[in-house]
């Protein structure tokens, strides 16, 4: 098994918990179709980025036989704390590039997306970056450093940041100076103005420190989340693919290869003749997205989200006796199941139309036993449960969702 398919219950069993202690201590942090779009974003990615990250390990085991400088012994503690410091520091430049540059920034964006700060936040990551990232890692392999360390350094790093996504931890006093913690990360999650490209660290906010880009939480004004330029959609995998397109069409409609190559790689607020981007005034920052959430369809996300959470762990446990193209496949699947709920939530015409026949047919494929692996004659059975259940939410859903729909787009337009 990947070491992901024993870190993901975990991640949950914290997630729930921070969802309980938060209505305990009266700070609700979590809204629904927030996090579940940031749980489905997170099984997208991960079913995305494993094809990817396998490739990434294998050039960078390559790096380190055909030109590691020097051979390290793995049993030496000092060896791990090279690549600790290593990776960090690295972590720290191709973070900061991936604001500094607009075709790395829209591989990163949709991890800033979220207009909540929560850990299921920590789970709201790119399908892409891997796609770019593994570039900044060469000098470590450059340098010799083992492939089984910088994965392990890697994993351990990537863990200890799923824990800094929370409202709930407050400032730390000498904590903050020298590690990432929640309250210096809540800075780099906002869209206030001081929030803007700071606090890049992963696990030791010095890096910050040292380059002039850390910013403190203002006890005088509180962080909003989210980006300067809103989402505004529920959307997983438009979420992905909002600023590569806008990239192509600015490529595509801008004149002069100087400023085509800017709409690349300059930086995000870079504009062809020089103005600002538009971006939300101060006094619509602490606006939110929002759509209807009646009662049926709440039920109805959180069966659906517990079904995709399902097919995410048998994916993570059959993955590796898949084929690739069997593999993209399932991927594919969990794709269309995030953006066929996410288009519930929006409330589009015939949403729950074309959600009832995808649970239809993915819940008749279960129960026929035809899947990616042999299905048991008792996980039929839950399938065939599963799916009746489902598609009567769904027929409860759609007998309140059009007028909670037409309710709100009047008060919109108000």
């Amino acid at each position: 098994m990947p070491p992901i398919f024993y870190a993901v219950p975990v991640f949950m069993a914290f997630l729930l918990l921070e969802l309980l202690a938060s209505r305990w201590m009266g700070r609700p942090v979590y809204r629904l179709h927030d996090a579940v779009t940031s749980l489905n974003i997170g099984f997208i990615s991960e079913a995305v980025r494993s094809l990817v990250k396998m490739v990434t390990v294998i050039f960078y085991a390559l790096f380190v036989e055909r030109v590691g400088t020097f051979q390290f012994d793995m049993s030496q503690p000092w060896v791990w704390v090279l690549a600790f410091f290593m990776y960090d520091f690295l972590y720290y430049w191709a973070h900061r590039a991936g604001h500094e540059v607009r075709l790395l920034w829209a591989a990163h964006v949709v991890h800033h997306s979220s207009e909540d700060f929560n850990l299921s936040t920590a789970l709201r990551q790119s399908s892409t970056n891997q796609l770019f990232y593994w570039i900044f890692y060469v000098p470590m392999a450059v340098v010799g450093i083992p492939v089984q360390v910088f994965v392990t350094v890697a994993l351990l790093s990537a863990i200890y940041q799923f824990f800094v996504h929370t409202q709930l931890v407050p400032k730390l006093g000498w904590v903050d100076r020298i590690f990432v913690t929640p309250s210096n990360h809540r800075c780099h999650h906002g869209r206030n103005d001081y929030c803007i490209d700071v606090n890049y660290g992963f696990t030791l906010i010095i890096w910050d420190r040292m380059f002039g880009t850390y910013a403190e939480e203002r006890d005088d004004e509180p962080v909003v989340y989210g980006l300067q330029t809103p989402l505004r959609s529920w959307n997983p995998v438009w979420a992905n693919l909002k600023n590569y397109a806008q990239i192509w069409h600015g490529v595509c409609n801008t004149p002069g290869w100087k400023n085509k190559l800017m709409e690349v790689f300059a930086t995000p607020a870079w504009t062809p003749d020089g103005v600002p981007k538009t971006v939300l005034p101060e006094s619509s920052r602490t606006e939110r997205f929002e759509t209807p959430a009646p009662k049926w369809q709440k039920l109805y996300a959180l069966m659906a989200y517990l079904v995709g959470f399902v097919l995410f762990m048998h994916w993570l446990s059959v993955t590796n006796g898949l084929t690739v193209p069997m593999r993209a496949s399932y991927g594919l699947l969990l794709a269309i199941n995030a953006f066929s709920l996410s288009r519930m939530f929006a409330g589009r015409r015939w949403s729950v139309e074309i959600e009832a026949l995808r649970a239809l047919l993915m819940f008749g494929a279960l129960a026929s036993g035809q899947w990616f692996s042999p299905v048991s004659s008792q996980a039929q059975i839950v399938a065939v449960v599963a799916g009746l259940i489902s598609l009567a939410l769904l027929a409860k859903t759609a007998g309140e969702q059009r007028p909670a729909v037409a309710k709100f787009q009047s008060l919109e337009g108000a």
